[in-house]
């Protein structure tokens, strides 16, 4: 394959992909955390995309949890839920959405296409890298 993606399906599963769907409207959404490692410390963010029905990114939400260890315990899961419940009625279900970046809090994230030295595809979850997928796309396979 010499192209990048057009398109990657989440699946939920019980392991690291919970909060993804479609919304009452049709929209889709994947809420997840995000790391990002910086001079020895680790900051945590919680994301919500928006997608339309065909995949765009059209909406975002990035919040800044904090440093690890410097924040109360459970700040992550309360954030997560909160952005659950910004987005109304939904439901829980495999979607396909287009690979996409952009930046926020001075760092790229996304669900970003790069091509390995061995020549393949991968689209990685960043900024952390936390999710890594591959070929083929319809299985929705990743590796953290």
């Amino acid at each position: 394959m010499s192209d990048a993606p057009a398109k990657i399906r989440l699946i939920p599963d019980q392991w690291h992909i919970h909060n993804v769907g479609r919304l009452r409207d049709g929209r889709l959404f994947f809420v997840n955390s995000q790391l990002q490692y910086i001079s020895g410390a680790t900051r945590d963010f919680v994301c919500t995309f928006v997608f339309e029905k065909d995949g765009h990114l059209v909406d975002h939400s990035i919040e800044l949890i904090g440093t690890r260890g410097a924040y109360p315990g459970g700040s992550v899961s309360t954030a997560m839920r909160q952005h659950l419940a910004a987005l109304g009625d939904c439901m829980c279900t495999d979607v396909w959405v287009r690979p996409f970046s952009f930046e926020s809090y001075d760092t790229v994230f996304g669900l970003i296409p790069r091509k390995t030295e061995s020549g393949e595809w991968r689209v990685e979850f960043m900024p952390g890298n936390t999710l890594s997928f591959y070929p083929p796309w319809e299985a929705g396979e990743y590796d953290t």
